[in-house]
C-alpha cells in the first residue's frame, strides 16, 4: 500500500473571485493531465503533488477533490482514481495523452 492520500484537502475551498482561484491554482497545481477526446466531455485535470485533482476542464462537481493514483499514473493508461473507503483503485475509461509538469514553469521571485 503507497503511502499516498486517499481524502482530498481542498474540495470544499471556496474562493472570493475568478483571479483568487486562478492564483491559488497556479500556485497548487504540480502536473496537468491531458486526456485523448474520445468524445468525452473532461479534456484536462490540473494536480497537486498527493494526487488531488484541484479543477477540472469540465464537470468539476465531479472530479475535483478526487484521489489519482499516483503510481498508476502513465500515458496511455486509463486514469486510475483513488477510493476512500475499500482503499483501492478504479479505472476509468479516459485515457491519458499527457502529463505536463508545471513545477518546470514555476519562477521563484525573490525582491530585494
Amino acid at each position: 500500500m503507497s503511502d499516498q492520500k486517499y481524502y482530498p484537502d481542498y474540495k470544499e475551498k471556496k474562493f472570493a473571485s475568478e483571479e483568487e482561484f486562478d492564483k491559488w491554482l497556479k500556485e497548487n497545481a504540480v502536473k496537468k493531465i491531458c486526456f485523448i477526446a474520445d468524445g468525452q466531455d473532461c479534456l484536462f485535470w490540473w494536480i497537486d503533488e498527493g494526487g488531488e485533482v484541484l479543477h477540472s476542464e469540465m464537470q468539476a462537481s465531479i472530479w475535483n477533490g478526487a484521489i489519482v493514483n499516483l503510481s498508476e499514473l502513465q500515458v496511455d493508461n486509463q486514469i486510475g482514481v483513488m477510493d476512500s473507503d475499500n482503499q483501492q483503485t478504479t479505472f476509468y475509461n479516459f485515457i491519458v495523452e499527457d502529463i505536463v509538469d508545471l513545477t518546470a514553469a514555476k519562477k521563484v521571485v525573490i525582491h530585494k
